[in-house]
């Protein structure tokens, strides 16, 4: 009898191990291929700013003014931090047209023209909703100890659907918003030398 139990017992664990949900994982992405860059300017981009509750694995939604749900199947590939990081680079290199822009930490040879600082409060939305990006974004000099100019921002764009990949879209236009935003500027600076 109690060799029956063990049996069902062990049968039953590994059914129990055999329906557990997969789970998902994704990347931000512009959706723009690589253009020809150029030896252009240097650009440092430092780590992005988390708050603690964006700070995991899992992607966050909200579920009104007061809420927030972390998807437990959801999560995004690798941190967020370096994931948001590597767009904002990306988008320089491609709205610049420079190879040179370096997430940090970057060699300690490496000679900036500009660095960039971001710090998020927000990086969320909600399925047929909303998603939101906000926080602010400082333009430094290459060695950066002078700030050139500081910016909050606040975008806003329709989750066109009720899967988590229609947010990632979502927060990846934006980030690709907030980059433009900034190379704006780095050209503004650049022209004014």
């Amino acid at each position: 009898m109690l060799r029956f139990l063990l049996v069902v017992t062990f049968a039953l664990s590994l059914s129990a191990c055999g329906v557990s949900p997969k789970t998902h994982l994704y990347v931000l992405n512009s959706g723009h291929d690589a253009s020809s860059q150029t030896e252009g300017i240097g650009i440092g981009v430092w780590k992005v700013k988390l708050p603690e509750l964006l700070d995991r694995p899992e992607i966050v939604t909200r579920n009104g003014e007061y809420e927030i749900e972390y998807a437990d199947f959801h999560h995004w590939a690798g941190r967020l931090g370096p994931n948001i990081d590597a767009l904002i680079a990306q988008g320089l290199r491609q709205r610049l047209n420079t190879i040179n822009v370096f997430t940090s930490p970057w060699p300690a040879q490496r000679v900036n023209d500009y660095q960039v600082r971001v710090y998020m409060n927000r990086f969320d939305g909600q399925l047929n909703g909303e998603a939101v990006v906000s926080g602010t974004w400082m333009l430094l000099s290459g060695k950066g100890n002078r700030e050139l100019a500081r910016e909050s921002f606040l975008f806003e764009a329709p989750v066109n659907g009720n899967k988590y990949s229609d947010i990632v879209a979502s927060l990846s236009q934006l980030t690709t918003q907030l980059n433009q935003l900034i190379a704006e500027e780095i050209k503004k600076n650049s022209a004014a030398k």
